[in-house]
């Protein structure tokens, strides 16, 4: 026959000991601490939050930066024009040298994947060009485009900026 061990309620000692006690103070502390974790955690991510967003802000600010940069060169030779208009220089060489700076933008443009949109000739199509006249004509297919009034360019693709056109009507 065993012996029951004799549990005085009132000792302190013997409560400690008491098995579900000591299991309801290891619960209690775990828990506490997976708290603090999950506290951690989530200040954590907040913190990891805000600097992503602050970094995109930043990525944003300075997305066109390779694109400015090579628009400088540009806008340099267009002061050379303007600067070489003043001094009066030949309408040739002053010609000669817009139509540089021209080429130039166009091929900074084009590395940018800035593509101009062909109209003339071309079927009026509403999502590509943008009717500002329509003019009756036996010249030109109907519904087609007969002049540019102002180009339109593409981005990667999509429309940053229709044509503005002149578009044919048979009479």
């Amino acid at each position: 026959m065993e012996e029951s061990p004799i549990v005085n309620e009132a000792d302190p000692v013997a409560e400690a000991i008491d098995p579900k006690d000591q299991q309801i103070e290891l619960l209690k502390a775990e828990n506490a601490d997976l708290r603090d974790q999950l506290l951690r955690a989530m200040a954590e991510a907040q913190n990891i939050q805000r600097r992503l967003r602050s970094q995109m802000d930043e990525d944003r600010k300075f997305a066109v930066q390779p694109l400015v940069e090579q628009l400088l060169p540009v806008a340099d030779n267009f002061e050379r024009a303007i600067a070489l208009a003043e001094k009066e220089a030949s309408l040739d060489k002053l010609l000669d040298g817009v139509k540089a700076i021209d080429r130039l933008l166009r091929k900074v443009l084009e590395s940018a994947h800035v593509v101009r949109i062909a109209a003339v000739g071309k079927p009026y199509d509403p999502e590509r060009h943008e009717a500002l006249a329509v003019h009756e004509t036996d010249q030109h297919p109907h519904d087609h485009v007969t002049e540019e009034i102002e180009p339109g360019y593409t981005l990667h693709g999509r429309v940053i900026r229709p044509a503005r056109v002149r578009v044919a009507k048979k009479p």
